[in-house]
């Protein structure tokens, strides 16, 4: 054990320790033991510096505490260095889990004669081939361009109620009934609300108070009679003005329809079901907010209106001849569950008049818009005529795309390139992992350095106690077991065969060009040695490459269960388990951020340990407060004997 004396300065061997060293002081003392003596006295009387005699007194008292903290951070700093490993680790994990995967092997590439007509992708399933295609038309959607529906002073970014008279059809409105609606009086006064606004005045409307009909006037010129029981209805804003005040606690009964513009649009697959989607816009929404909301559900068009020429356009989102039995590919229907027989026509109303979307022509009552059928796409694909309704489409797990009419040839090939730089990647996540394990098992920690007390901190620059622990905080994890042996087992599981492969020419790395490094210092990482013999391998049997890489090692046993043999698991599901194990057990020694202390081993003895540093406190908070009180005791004798000493000079001048 280091001294306390040496604790307080730092060592001669260092370069971030001080040249000079300096008295460990009571205040950096009692910070350290978390103490506060109030009652201390410092020679007073006796003129004797006891803060100073106390302090050199408590410092051989403190130096159990000090190792104790000291082996404490030395903990914490061994569970920090475990959880970057298992970090690191976690990384790789991942790395291993992409190259688990059978399409990062059979990655495949296409390329076409004639990109202008088609291009393609390729799945891991595609098999090598070659396309001969020929596009007679590509797919198109379906559309309607209504006719022209507003004058000059339409403005579709304001309210379509606001602008109903600027509409050539007007809107379609379908008035949603409310009965007995009851306001009760809370106030007296003479201005209420109905609950909801843009009143529509062409169906019924009345309203009572206490039972007690009043003529309802809707016309805003016109002037109430205080004498006669009448309301004043605002269409806009359904605000009741009555002729004269309604007492407070009075029921004010309203019936009245309010106006939405509903509509429900339907759209077709290629088998002719009909998608609808049911929309319902208040008065004060514009016709783009309407349109945007449209294009933005789940029916499958895009919808915009045009300013030029005040016209509406719809198009169908996918391409094909998706139309319904009738031949309509985008239309408004009945809703399904009307509000009444009366307005359950509104939503066709509202789509063919005040949206001018109606495609026929010959009746003079619509606008007369104008429909654009939607084709399948059609072409040849190695003599096979056929279609499709969309210019993507895929064939024996090649995804097709038109681009234009025309001839092009498609050819599907292994992506070696691909599979090359995934594999170079891995060697390269690989080499990382085990240099940075490696570089940790073989620190050393230099006893030279411990971890710094809070006194020798006070007494120490920022950059001087930054340097001193980078040198204390090495050698955590030196020879560690756990680490040491998952390299080895991380070694095993790349150089032991893979019997599964179906090729006995591709059972190891070695066989593929991937050895392992001569040079001791690197600890077996790996190296492409042979990059032709990679590529050749990739080239003849990119199946067995996979199959060394991926090959779960399943094996079904005579009775029916099944297993792992290991000599037939591919590397990457060898490394997964080892990666996973290896976590296991950090985790089981130093936790995670997530895991509670007494969940793992560190976090235990940490917590053993701030019990015994807490119980060290006490006990010193006890030996400094008995060193004062023997200290003060002493002050208090010495008063009394100074007092006895002047009483008896006194005493003896007087009877001289």
């Amino acid at each position: 054990m280091t001294s306390i004396g040496s604790l307080t300065t730092s060592s001669s061997n260092s370069t971030s320790s001080s040249n000079s060293s300096s008295a460990v002081t009571i205040q950096q003392i009692n910070s350290l033991i978390g103490y506060t003596n109030s009652n201390q006295v410092s020679g007073l009387v006796s003129g004797i510096d006891t803060d100073s005699i106390v302090a050199k007194m408590m410092e051989s008292a403190v130096a159990p505490l000090i190792k104790m903290q000291q082996t404490q951070q030395q903990m914490e700093w061994q569970r920090d260095d475990y959880r970057s490993m298992n970090t690191l680790l976690q990384t790789f994990q991942q790395n291993v889990q992409t190259m688990s995967l059978q399409g990062t092997y059979l990655a495949k590439t296409v390329s076409s004669s004639n990109s202008a007509v088609a291009t393609a992708t390729a799945g891991p399933t595609a098999g090598n081939s070659t396309y001969s295609l020929v596009v007679n038309n590509l797919a198109t959607s379906a559309y309607i361009n209504g006719g022209k529906i507003s004058n000059a002073s339409f403005d579709p970014s304001k309210s379509l109620w606001s602008m109903q008279s600027n509409l050539a059809n007007g809107v379609a409105w379908s008035p949603q009934q409310v009965n007995n609606e009851k306001t009760t009086v809370s106030a007296t006064g003479s201005t209420f609300q109905l609950q909801h606004a843009y009143i529509d005045s062409s169906q019924p409307l009345s309203v009572q108070v206490d039972g007690t009909s009043y003529s309802v006037i809707t016309d805003s010129s016109t002037t109430l009679d205080p004498a006669q029981n009448e309301v004043y209805v605002n269409k806009d804003s359904g605000q009741l003005t009555f002729s004269h005040s309604i007492s407070q606690g009075s029921t004010i009964t309203a019936n009245y329809s309010y106006d939405m513009a509903n509509v429900t649009i339907a759209t077709y697959d290629s088998s002719g079901n009909q998608n609808p989607q049911s929309f319902s816009f208040s008065p004060s929404t514009s016709l783009n907010d309407m349109l945007t909301t449209i294009s933005q559900s789940n029916v499958g068009v895009n919808a915009f209106y045009d300013t030029t020429k005040g016209q509406i356009s719809i198009t169908r989102t996918d391409t094909g001849n998706l139309v319904s039995s009738s031949g309509q590919a985008i239309e408004a229907i009945t809703p399904s569950n009307p509000a009444s027989s009366d307005i359950s026509d509104q939503s066709i109303n509202f789509f063919n008049q005040t949206l001018g979307l109606d495609t026929n022509s010959s009746d003079s009552k619509y606008l007369g818009g104008t429909l654009g059928v939607g084709k399948d796409a059609s072409f040849t694909i190695n003599g096979l005529n056929t279609t499709r309704s969309s210019n993507s489409f895929t064939i024996g797990g090649t995804t097709f795309s038109l681009q234009g009419t025309g001839s092009a040839s498609l050819n599907v090939t292994n992506n070696t390139d691909s599979v090359t730089t995934a594999i170079n990647n891995f060697i390269s996540t690989y080499n990382s992992t085990i240099s940075q394990i490696n570089s940790k098992i073989d620190e050393q920690p230099n006893p030279d350095y411990k971890p710094l007390s809070s006194i020798q901190q006070s007494q120490m620059s920022d950059t001087d106690i930054s340097n001193w622990n980078a040198k204390a905080q090495q050698g955590m994890l030196a020879n560690d077991s756990i680490l040491s042996n998952a390299l080895s087992q991380m070694r095993q599981d790349l150089y032991a065969p893979v019997s599964s492969t179906g090729d006995s020419t591709i059972s190891q790395l070695a066989q593929i060009g991937i050895t392992v490094s001569t040079d001791y210092t690197q600890h077996g990482q790996l190296i492409v040695t042979d990059p032709t013999k990679l590529q050749n391998a990739l080239n003849t049997n990119a199946q067995a490459v996979m199959e060394l890489f991926t090959n779960n090692g399943t094996v079904t046993n005579p009775d029916g269960t099944t297993s792992t043999d290991s000599s037939k698991q591919g590397i990457m599901d060898r490394l997964s388990a080892t990666i996973t194990s290896t976590m296991n057990q950090i985790e089981q020694k130093a936790g995670n951020t997530t895991m509670a202390d007494q969940q793992y081993y560190l976090g235990q003895n940490i917590n053993n340990l701030n019990t015994q540093i807490s119980q060290e406190k006490t006990k010193l908070n006890g030996v400094e407060t008995n060193y004062y009180s023997q200290f003060n005791a002493m002050e208090i004798a010495i008063e009394q004997a100074n007092q006895q000493s002047s009483y008896l000079q006194s005493f003896l001048s007087n009877n001289s």
